[in-house]
């Protein structure tokens, strides 16, 4: 039984160390969400001048 609540331990240990490297809030992250944001705001203008 301590055996499996050490596994489940590990695991559950690696999963927030795999979520603290991807940081929402890391450099690496912030580039393609600002470039995302650019291609939908003109996306949305686009549609935005073609429903009008």
């Amino acid at each position: 039984m301590r055996d499996r609540a050490k596994a489940i331990a590990r695991a559950i240990d690696s999963t927030v160390a795999q979520q603290d490297q991807a940081n929402p809030f890391s450099g690496s992250s912030l580039v393609p969400m600002l470039i995302l944001s650019l291609v939908l705001t003109f996306a949305g203008m686009i549609v935005a001048v073609a429903l009008s």
